[in-house]
């Protein structure tokens, strides 16, 4: 048994040595290209190709200190909810009341503010260290050597995903952060950090809505009351803050604004989106009925292979995804979350099967910064991308991104169906996985022997 357990672990460590050895080498190529177009291979994999065009950057930051600076952020067309406006109206308290207050026009402003732009620094800075830290607690406890968790910890920030986000300056960076701690540690045996888990997981949902569906983690795990808690502290966490926007008046135009969004800006194909809806989109509107069908069965089937996947961080990876196929939100940035299954995955002490090389593969490819050799090619880009008629883009990551997103998905669908067979030969219910039978727990408890000293 030791000798299996030993035989597991060294393999845990070799994918782990083999993901940062492949981080590094595309790291070093990407950087090389990097030096020898004198920054335009960088400015290409973030920007549009157009440098006159590239002058957006921090502004989901900057953008949001100046909705969120006034009273009347709802009135607006702001889809942030409340708590995440109040934590930018705290940000805006640093910057003088002239910038806060610019036009639509004038709002690039900012950017060229020392102070504004060292108040986003900090902001940043505090969101990877804490992460930092959080993954290097994580992968201690499952047993990571000190030398790999302190690499792991901290070559995130490299991550394609991670630096894209930290140019964007959005907050769901932060969402992203809170859902790590809950994922990491809800099941800790600590009954304050099982709280914090919780309250993390409400304080995620309550800045970015969609942190929610890890919720169902608990479902999983048949943990109703932790559920019904973290529910509770959400609901707190959410509404209150409605009460500093017109006594809580606000909340329907929060709703009309969200709508509004989901339905307008982003109801067509976008380079960047990685959702399953996004490749109907890019056949044509005529299938966007069907591509709609596929979403709402490929979530119901996430949710139930949820229950059949036998390992914990498959669980965290269907999460990730159900969340990435969700249209309005499944830009590049947001795969900051599939950071999140691939610690999980690397710190998972069970044993490796060969269908792990091939998740491995697929971490790579969405999250390490792939290298973009055809630069110097300009002319092959517009062949090739003018043939499949896409957006030219000069980004590996983001042409890659939803077509590995979706076989990763697939496989992991495969393997909860194999898993629900393998119960089935073996004479268990599939629905004992489901819904938990009171009477097999009352059994159990009566079956278990009694140990206690005190009683004979």
């Amino acid at each position: 048994m030791g000798k299996k357990r030993s035989e597991a672990k060294n393999k845990n460590k070799i994918f782990a040595i083999i993901f940062c050895i492949v981080f590094a080498v595309c790291t070093f190529i990407s950087f090389i290209l990097v030096v020898a177009t004198r920054g335009t291979s960088l400015s290409y994999t973030l920007f549009h190709p157009n440098e006159t065009l590239n002058q957006d950057f921090f502004m989901d930051f900057f953008n949001s200190i100046r909705d969120a600076s006034r009273m009347d952020v709802y009135e607006r067309g702001i889809i942030y909810p409340p708590l995440a406006n109040l934590l930018f109206l705290f940000f805006s308290k640093f910057i003088s009341h002239e910038l806060t207050e610019t036009t639509f026009y004038t709002r690039y402003e900012m950017q060229t503010n020392q102070r504004a732009i060292m108040v986003y620094l900090i902001f940043a800075f505090l969101c990877v260290v804490i992460f930092a830290l959080i993954t290097k607690v994580y992968l201690k406890k499952n047993q990571v050597s000190n030398g790999l968790a302190e690499v792991l910890s901290f070559i995130f920030l490299m991550f394609y995903p991670t630096y894209y986000c930290i140019e964007r300056g959005n907050i769901i960076l932060l969402a992203m952060i809170a859902t790590a701690f809950f994922v990491f540690f809800h099941d800790s045996k600590n009954k304050n950090v099982q709280d914090a888990a919780m309250l993390s997981l409400a304080f995620a949902a309550a800045i970015k809505i969609y942190p929610a569906i890890f919720g169902l983690l608990y479902l999983v795990e048949k943990k109703y009351y932790s559920a019904l808690k973290t529910i509770g502290y959400g609901i707190f966490l959410f509404f209150v803050p409605f009460l500093f926007y017109n006594h809580g008046q606000s909340f329907i135009l929060f709703v009309q604004n969200l709508i509004q969004f989901n339905s307008e800006n982003k109801s067509f194909y976008q380079a960047d989106s990685v959702s399953i809806l996004n490749f109907f989109y890019y056949l044509s509107d005529k299938y966007v009925v069907i591509g709609q069908i596929f979403f709402v069965l490929i979530e119901l089937l996430s949710i139930v292979a949820l229950f059949y996947v036998p390992k914990k961080w498959q669980r965290y990876a269907l999460l990730s995804i159900m969340l990435l196929n969700i249209q309005s939100i499944s830009s590049s940035y947001s795969m900051v979350f599939m950071i999140i299954p691939l610690f999980a995955f690397l710190a998972d002490k069970g044993e490796k099967d060969k269908i792990d090389i091939i998740y491995l593969i697929f971490f790579c490819l969405l999250l390490v910064p792939l290298p973009c050799l055809y630069i110097n090619h300009p002319e092959w880009v517009q062949v090739i991308f003018s043939a499949f008629h896409l957006e030219v883009s000069y980004n590996v990551n983001r042409l890659v991104g939803m077509p590995v997103m979706q076989l990763f998905n697939f496989c992991l669908f495969l393997e909860a169906l194999l898993h629900a067979i393998q119960l089935k030969k073996q004479g268990i219910p599939l629905l004992s996985k489901i819904i938990s039978n009171p009477k097999q727990k009352k059994e159990k408890s009566e079956a278990k022997p009694n140990n206690s000293p005190l009683i004979p």
